[in-house]
């Protein structure tokens, strides 16, 4: 097939392994896998899909050695015994069905373990925690680093009886082979500590044993550091430091360097949210393509196969690392090859991903693609809509999503927005500052509606009437929620305004603003109103800023709001509004406080109108789903989520 991406997919090789094309899935963490470690069938559909996408290359997730030592969470995949090999080898099958190779990365968490699941201290090359404040491990002893050498060996071995392609060693991201690369972990004084070849003999001896067991053909890939990017951390590696390992892995005759970025110590750097710009590292990995001759694959922020094209054409790398793209669309190969990109779903870097496994310690979910993880469980669309009329009110993610799956069933899909575009509170949430793939997604949104044929029906107000005239086996309700606007003294006045109103430009607060709320919004909208030039005062009633907001994305924006030294006033709670100010409680000792302020913006939150929704309930003759915001104030992935299993079980 003819494609405009001559590069991407073009055939590559690592070593004599055939890849056709130029598209690797990195490694990502799931927590899919069984309570004993083996491939579930939720895990082995979750890469089916993907492969079914047209990837050329998958290198699945970490993927565990050891099950007494490195116990990272209940739900790794493990190649730790042989009991593990029968579920890889049908994970394994089901990839190749769809001419896609998959690797195995064999991973030790070294420090990173836990200790509360592991029932023990956690080991590493030295008594140093993954990150300050962390977990102490227990410095290994010789006899256990060739336990340790012996179990990625032996590993490697049940990859191969498996059937995978070859195997990648994880030595980056703070892990027990990046731990014993590392000057700032590794501070032992015996031949596996101290000068560089020392450092290097742990990962070393790993590669001689599974070259000795399994032959120089079998693939080796090494994911490293290029380069940690804390450099205000003492004995952290540099883009310098990566590359002197690189070019001796090289020469030690491994087949492909996959070069990541970060650590333990700024996790950003590998996994990074919508405030970077694609392409923002990949200065790290030309420097490993032009000193190197092994093919190089890296991540760079993919979010389009057009930046991937370019990334090949500029000779960044070989092969393009395509990471939470490929959880956001699993056809994001296969739609570029057609000519189809305008209908990927691009991934919008919210980090609800990382969210769930980190903060949560949840299997990982996606926002934008609620498909992820339920394959197994939802399985194929049932086409048995018939050409029926269905209505769906509302264009926010919950009835866009809705719309797709009730058309791509066969259903005769009308969706009413009683604005001028698609999108809802999306169109909101794509104007505060770094929020561009937002608009992008809703862009992508509109392109798949086009495609699946759902009539849209733009400026135009719900009715009960409206909605019986199109005669309707069924009727989805995604229309949103309103503010909440409290019932207080001053609320109405003139100095007062909603959050939407500033982000929306519709009012231009200036002087002393307060902010009341400090959700997401909230903070955005702050971040704009400092922009603007206002002095800040934000008020919470909870002990913190934030409230429900993952770390990264909480200490991202404060830094940007932190520039305009504002004043933060937690645990307090707002009890009037004056011509010159506001009344505060105290949320602790229950004292007044009076803050002088020009303006008061309202950041609250929103509240499903009701009685918009019992209208139609009690009115239409039909079954009636309600989804998203108008059930229960919540986020992307809640709408997202609701729209598409409702609307794939609906059945008139």
């Amino acid at each position: 097939m003819e494609t405009k991406y001559k590069k991407l997919f073009e055939k590559g090789y690592i070593g004599r392994l055939e890849i056709k094309n130029r598209g690797v899935m990195v490694p990502m963490g799931t927590d899919f896998s069984n309570p004993d470690s083996t491939a579930s069938m939720r895990l082995i559909r979750y890469y089916e899909e993907r492969a079914a996408g047209g990837l050329g290359l998958i290198i699945n997730e970490y993927t565990g050695v050891d099950d007494v030592t490195s116990i990272p969470t209940n739900y790794q995949l493990r190649l730790a015994q042989d009991f593990n090999i029968a579920s890889c080898e049908q994970l394994v099958e089901a990839v190749h069905r769809y001419g896609c190779c998959i690797f195995a990365q064999l991973h030790h968490a070294g420090s990173t373990s836990n200790p509360a699941l592991a029932g023990r201290q956690s080991i590493s090359c030295s008594a140093v925690p993954a990150a300050p404040g962390g977990a102490v491990p227990r410095a290994m002893t010789v006899t256990e680093i060739k336990e340790i050498e012996q179990k990625f060996v032996d590993a490697a071995v049940r990859a191969k009886k498996a059937g995978y392609d070859g195997v990648e060693l994880h030595g980056a991201h703070s892990y027990l082979i990046g731990q014993f690369l590392s000057t700032y972990y590794n501070k032992r004084t015996d031949e596996y500590g101290g000068s560089f070849d020392n450092r290097m003999r742990f990962i070393d001896e790993i590669i001689d044993g599974i070259r000795a067991t399994l032959g120089k053909n079998f693939p080796i890939s090494v994911r490293i550091n290029g380069d940690e990017m804390t450099p205000d951390v003492p004995e952290t590696m540099n883009l310098e430091d990566g590359l002197q390992i690189g070019m001796h892995l090289e020469a030690k005759g491994i087949d492909v360097l996959n070069v990541s970025n970060g650590s333990a110590l700024n996790g950003n750097a590998n996994c990074d949210s919508y405030s970077y710009t694609p392409g923002w590292k990949k200065h790290v990995a030309k420097a490993f393509k032009e000193r190197l001759s092994i093919p190089i694959i890296a991540t760079n922020t993919i979010k389009s196969p057009a930046f991937a094209e370019e990334l090949l054409e500029e000779g960044v790398c070989d092969f393009v690392g395509l990471g939470r793209s490929q959880m956001a669309d699993p056809q994001f190969m296969k739609k570029a090859r057609e000519g189809k990109e305008d209908e990927i779903r691009n991934c919008i870097g919210c980090m609800f991903c990382r969210e769930r496994l980190l903060l949560h310690r949840n299997s990982v979910a996606c926002a934008v693609n609620p498909r992820m993880g339920r394959e197994y469980i939802l399985g194929d669309l049932k086409e048995n809509g018939q050409g029926r009329p269905v209505v769906v009110i509302g264009a926010g993610p919950g009835g866009m999503e809705a719309s797709v799956v009730l058309a791509k069933r066969g259903f005769q899909v009308t969706l009413i927005e009683k604005n001028d575009k698609v999108g809802g509170t999306l169109n909101l949430a794509s104007k505060p500052p770094h929020k561009e793939l937002i608009h992008d997604f809703v862009v992508s949104m509109k392109r798949q509606m086009e495609v699946a044929g759902v009539k849209v029906m733009l400026n135009t107000e719900a009715t009960v009437e409206l909605v019986k005239s199109l005669k309707p086996v069924g009727v989805f309700i995604a229309s949103g929620a309103k503010p909440i606007v409290p019932k207080m003294e001053g609320i109405g006045g003139a100095n007062v305004c909603l959050d939407e109103e500033v982000i929306n430009k519709e009012v231009k607060p200036k002087g002393k603003v307060a902010v009341i709320g400090t959700g997401l919004t909230g903070l955005e909208t702050a971040e704009m109103l400092g922009e603007m030039g206002c002095e800040l005062t934000m008020v919470e009633m909870l002990d913190n800023a934030g409230p429900g907001i993952f770390a990264v994305i909480l200490k991202e924006i404060m830094n940007r709001i932190n520039k305009f030294s504002p004043k933060l006033l937690t645990s307090h709670k707002l009890i009037k509004v004056t011509e010159d100010g506001i009344e505060l409680e105290n949320m602790k000792d229950n004292s007044k406080v009076t803050v002088a302020v020009d303006y008061v913006v309202l950041a609250l939150g929103v509240v499903p109108d009701k009685q918009f929704v019992e209208k139609f309930e009690n009115n239409l003759g039909c079954e009636v789903s309600v989804i998203g915001n108008a059930v229960k104030g919540g986020r992307i992935y809640n709408a997202m989520l609701d729209g598409y299993t409702k609307a794939s079980v609906f059945n008139a």
